[in-house]
């Protein structure tokens, strides 16, 4: 593991320094805001913890708080040092009902389907506030979702309580050796022929054009088929894959409507004269939506995605799209409603780095997109009979309602 210089009082101060210009020129939120939230005071009281915290990791998560208190999903504080250092999380726990489930496991003693009540021997809710607090999200869907996935976030050893009044304990100093047990998440592009004549395929991500390349390339070759089902679960996205879109889009269909701030600084100058400059962009410049025609040669048969909570950023662009060019059923659950082309900073030498969302997008009628994501036409809720089970009932509901439409 590359080892990184910790930053000094100096330079943890230009840090700081650099996030507040990034954000006051760049993030596009202020309107998703909480009423009241005071972005000078906020900045200050986080800058007199960044400069006395006493290590490394102090400085850090005062500084993931500071950033999770824009409450957006692409603009958030990132130590990679603290993330290698952390390791991974052996389980995957989500709020399914209302209850802390999980979903897979490496654990002997936890079992997908289990419900977690407690956390040494605290209300799971209570115990999870001190995580919370460093995860920005525009919805409490999304913060949900993001609870349980970063491991430098939790205690080394912990013991889980559950609904069914077992004590679990966790170590995270040592690696599991069990299997995973629990839906599975694709590593590739996977292509399913089911006896059915649908064609599943299983998307991981838009992160690497190769998922791209891919996707494209199993559609095009699928033939004889009722229809094809993009699994699009999980699928956190990366760049938008416009090359998949106009492989597979038969009608015309409407991006976003985006709105991204804009400076001028002659209007901030007459502001600043007159004491009303905004502490945060609110001069915003709108474009869209756009309009794309289909290609003639794209594929014509019946499709359909399914999504979750877990389908993110680009995924979302392209799963609006789609629904907006009525292309077929969304089924599954509602996508994770973030997206937000990040301005992007890096500090190599401390391995540390920070992100600040540049627009805020709008579905192509105006209605608010962020924190709210693409909804199925066809909710399929994952349930914890499901994982019990180990049946990926999701999918098979999915299937019925496609080849039944």
């Amino acid at each position: 593991m590359t080892h990184f210089q910790d930053p000094d009082i100096t330079d943890r101060a230009y840090i700081g320094a650099t996030a507040y210009h990034a954000i006051k020129r760049y993030f596009a939120h202020t309107e998703g805001l909480p009423a009241g939230y005071d972005f000078e005071a906020r900045y200050r009281a986080y800058l007199g913890e960044a400069l006395e915290a006493p290590n490394r990791k102090a400085f850090s998560l005062a500084t993931m708080r500071f950033f999770a208190s824009l409450r957006n999903g692409h603009t958030s504080f990132w130590d990679e040092e603290l993330g290698h250092q952390a390791g991974s999380i052996p389980f995957r726990i989500r709020r399914i009902n209302g209850r802390w489930t999980v979903v897979r496991s490496r654990i002997a003693e936890l079992h997908p389907g289990d419900v977690v009540t407690e956390v040494d021997g605290k209300p799971v809710n209570a115990w999870l506030e001190a995580v919370r607090e460093h995860i920005g999200q525009s919805s409490l869907a999304a913060l949900d979702w993001m609870t349980w996935l970063r491991p430098f976030l939790l205690p080394r050893h912990f013991t889980i309580g559950t609904d069914d009044g077992r004590q679990v304990p966790i170590d995270l100093t040592v690696p599991p050796i069990e299997p995973e047990r629990g839906p599975p998440l694709a590593a590739e592009v996977e292509i399913i022929h089911r006896p059915d004549g649908l064609v599943v395929i299983r998307i991981p991500g838009f992160d690497d054009p190769k998922y791209e390349d891919a996707a494209i390339s199993a559609v095009q070759g699928v033939e004889n088929a009722r229809a094809i089902l993009l699994d699009l679960r999980d699928n956190n996205g990366g760049s938008s894959p416009g090359g998949l879109l106009s492989a597979i889009m038969t009608n015309p269909y409407r991006g976003t409507l985006v709105s991204t701030p804009m400076t001028i600084a002659k209007s901030d100058a007459s502001n600043s004269f007159n004491g009303s400059t905004p502490a945060l962009p609110t001069t915003m410049m709108r474009s869209g939506p756009d309009i794309t025609l289909p290609f003639p040669d794209a594929w014509q048969g019946k499709m359909a995605l399914l999504i979750n909570g877990g389908s993110a950023s680009a995924c979302e662009d392209f799963a609006l799209r789609f629904k907006d060019g009525d292309r077929g059923l969304v089924l599954g659950e509602p996508s994770f409603g973030s997206t937000g082309q990040p301005y992007f900073v890096r500090f190599p030498g401390f391995g540390m780095s920070f992100r600040v969302s540049t627009k805020r997008e709008y579905f192509p009628d105006g209605r608010q997109f962020e924190g709210v994501g693409v909804r199925p036409d066809k909710s399929i809720p994952l349930t914890r009979d499901e994982l019990r089970s180990g049946i990926d009932t999701q999918l098979e509901v999915a299937a019925k309602a496609i080849l039944a439409d």
